[in-house]
């Protein structure tokens, strides 16, 4: 996992806040903001530290409710791979991760909880009944198709159409999938434009993969995309 880099003075102001959550449970920021006068000032000033502070509170090196800081959650074995998962499998559902993972379902949900509440991974809802898990960074407004990627159906649908475009009844036949799940999926498909039909001599609907969106994803998890965008918004100025 990785820890964004501190400022000197919010390192020291870090330092000190991991002494006193080592030998104390409960604590208010009220507790901290005092430690901290007492052991940074002088040489710092008192609005120096309570600035390092707020700013240590919103990257969420503390949260109220914990002594486990975000450098604890970090370190965790098990959390880093269930992390990792997520990072490399944007939209993973909870069954999914368990599954991958090798975790029992009380364990998950513990290590979950720890990297929602310190940031490290966002809970994003679909139709109001499935969620799906991600980094918690900007994927331009393509969560929902990354959810669609985790789906083994959909994947499936989408493999076999890569390499040979067909219609939903063959697609259907081919693959073992119950033809309205496969005219269900191809719905949602062909809305998000990962796929398109094509009129066949028969008068038949073949589709094919839409390659432009699947580029832009895999960009988008790799992180090229947001390069590509700073680039060409430089070039504009």
């Amino acid at each position: 996992m990785k820890i964004e880099k501190l400022s000197e003075i919010e390192n020291q102001t870090y330092q000190v806040i991991k002494d006193i959550l080592k030998n104390h449970k409960q604590f208010t920021l009220n507790d901290l903001l005092t430690q901290c006068f007492a052991t940074l000032c002088p040489p710092h000033t008192e609005e120096t530290v309570a600035a390092a502070l707020d700013a240590l509170a919103k990257k969420r090196y503390f949260i109220k409710g914990t002594t486990l800081t975000r450098e604890d959650v970090a370190n965790n074995a098990v959390r880093a791979r269930i992390l990792n998962f997520i990072m490399k499998n944007p939209g993973a559902y909870n069954r999914l991760i368990r599954r991958e993972c090798n975790l029992g379902s009380n364990e998950f949900k513990w290590h979950l909880g720890m990297l929602l509440k310190f940031h490290f991974i966002k809970k994003v809802p679909f139709n109001g009944r499935s969620y799906g898990y991600f980094e918690d960074r900007n994927y331009m407004n393509h969560e929902f198709d990354l959810f669609l990627l985790q789906n083994e159906k959909v994947k499936m649908i989408l493999e076999y159409l890569a390499v040979t475009p067909n219609s939903i009844s063959g697609i259907a036949r081919d693959l073992g999938i119950h033809y309205s799940t496969v005219q269900k999926y191809m719905e949602i498909l062909m809305e998000r434009e990962f796929v398109q039909p094509m009129m066949e001599n028969d008068h038949h609907e073949i589709y094919h993969v839409i390659q432009t969106l699947m580029i832009k994803l895999r960009k988008i998890v790799n992180g090229q995309a947001f390069i590509e965008f700073a680039t060409e918004s430089r070039s504009e100025v």
